[in-house]
């Protein structure tokens, strides 16, 4: 009897060990551990706690050809180099998705409605209508950063207050997001915040566990991790009285029997869209949640990175704070002005190229069998994406590449190639917003609000890291780059 069993017990795991070794990815080398069945958790292990380590070997080694590393739930194909860039850039969603790839990294499709992610028209209202509406949004975010850093900062000349830097950042970047998305009052209702910013952090606990288990289980596994589905469901909640009332209003203008003004926000572009496809109000809170889980913690990650290097150089505060002064001056608070402000701008997009909130860039996940344009064979399923920290490291592509100067971008801008090197812009050697049709949508809005928040904390305070201390280190969690914690800044009322 003990032979049989052993055989039985043997057999999957043969079959296992022979569908690994006949993966086409073993002709992509590895970097960060064996590649043999089993062994390679070694490689994953190493992956979470020394991603920047192992990808920029990788790139070193390999640059503009792949490599791979190992994920818990399986491998990650890292891609470098222009050529490639503008090979995936090309490449149409039905071969190689964006999309698909986002679902996979997050787990996010386990707690939404498929016919939310089949028809994501809020991508498009991110793209379209709210990148049109920035001169009539700009006076709202304007009025709510005064609002928020006059309760939560000094208003009194000379006063002071010591907060941690990137808590207080998020409540500011998660007020003004919320004063665009639902506007007033729920953009300051403690509730709506606390769901609209932790459903970022319920995802990412809940993907860690689902990630550790192979694709099969991983949609058993989500039913026990019940984070994310208890935040939908608070935010439905809060949602309802406010949807109501605007569900009237909008009944009242159809009918022409009361002259009414509607809201200019997300949660109001998303009604009148779900209204017309009949969609209940638990699609319009996935929807909106889908937006603060793209928005909110990027935003105030990328801000928190630029403020911790701001902080570091304060040599560079007074010829900001005169190029703030000096854009407001004419008409205050546009548009206009935002845009003549070039060396906050290089501050961003500096910030970004040297600390990006990731380390990698253009993540895709392969719906066919892709061959790139220099022989790589990237089968169906495969995750793959670039290598986007190295390549903005890469002193092929900047010179100077491995030191941080903030007016880097404006200089260069004033040597008269503007246009190329805004915030906004992209290219095959800055992939930090992505790269062609799929570059993230929410970019122009991101680079206006960010711009605002840096702009009146330089003209209202004066900041220093407590204890004089220089840059916090960041935390590398796989391929996330957050920034530290711990780190505590000195607000002071600034005398004008």
């Amino acid at each position: 009897m003990v032979q049989p069993l052993l055989i039985l017990l043997l057999c999957p795991l043969g079959v296992y060990l022979w569908h690994r070794y006949r993966d086409p990815l073993n002709t992509i080398p590895t970097v960060g551990g064996p590649s043999l069945p089993l062994l390679s958790y070694i490689g994953s292990y190493r992956f979470f706690f020394r991603a920047q380590e192992l990808i920029q070997a990788g790139y070193d080694k390999y640059r503009g050809s792949a490599f791979k590393v190992a994920m818990f739930d399986q491998w990650l194909v890292v891609l470098s180099g222009p050529e490639l860039v503008e090979d995936v850039r090309k490449l149409p969603d039905d071969v190689a998705s964006p999309g698909e790839g986002v679902l996979f990294l997050t787990q996010v499709g386990k707690y939404m409605h498929p016919e939310v992610l089949a028809d994501h028209y809020h991508v498009d209202l991110i793209r379209n209508t709210l990148t049109r509406q920035l001169n009539a949004v700009l006076p709202a975010i304007v009025d709510e950063v005064e609002v928020v850093c006059g309760e939560l900062l000094p208003t009194v000349e000379g006063d002071t207050a010591s907060l941690p830097g990137s808590k207080t950042v998020l409540d500011i970047v998660s007020r003004i997001i919320s004063r665009a998305f639902v506007g007033q009052p729920l953009c300051r209702n403690k509730q709506y915040l606390d769901a609209a910013v932790s459903f970022t952090i319920d995802l990412v606990k809940a993907r860690i566990v689902i990630n550790l288990f192979p694709e099969r289980m991983k949609w058993f596994v989500s039913r026990f991790i019940t984070g994310p589905s208890k935040n939908l469901r608070r935010v439905m909640g809060l949602l309802l009285p406010v949807v109501n009332e605007r569900m009237v209003q909008m009944q009242q203008r159809e009918t022409k029997t009361e002259s009414t003004d509607l809201p200019n926000d997300m949660l109001q572009w998303i009604l009148e869209e779900a209204q017309e496809r009949k969609e209940p109000l638990d699609y319009v809170a996935m929807r909106l949640q889908l937006q603060n889980f793209a928005a909110i913690h990027t935003s105030s990650s990328s801000l928190t990175h630029a403020f911790f290097h701001m902080l570091s150089r304060l040599d560079i505060v007074p010829v900001l704070r005169e190029e703030v002064e000096s854009a407001l001056a004419p008409q205050g608070w546009t548009k206009t002005a935002l845009d003549k402000m070039w060396k906050l701008d290089s501050l961003l997009k500096e910030s970004q190229r040297f600390t990006g909130i990731t380390l990698l860039g253009m993540i895709r996940r392969a719906v066919q069998d892709v061959k790139l344009v220099d022989g790589t064979y990237l089968p169906r399923g495969t995750l793959f994406a670039f290598a986007g920290q190295a390549t903005h490291t890469d002193t092929t592509n900047y010179d100077g590449a491995d030191e941080f100067d903030p007016f880097r971008f404006a200089d260069v801008r004033e040597g008269g190639d503007s246009a190329r090197h805004q915030y906004v812009n992209t290219s095959s050697d800055y992939i930090a917003f992505g790269r062609g049709k799929h570059a993230c949508p929410g970019r122009f809005f991101a680079s206006m609000e960010l711009k605002v928040v840096l702009a009146y904390l330089i003209l209202n305070y004066d900041m220093t890291f407590e204890g004089d201390a220089g840059r916090p280190a960041n935390i590398n969690l796989s391929f996330s780059v957050i920034p530290s914690r711990d780190a505590v800044v000195r607000f002071e009322r600034h005398s004008r």
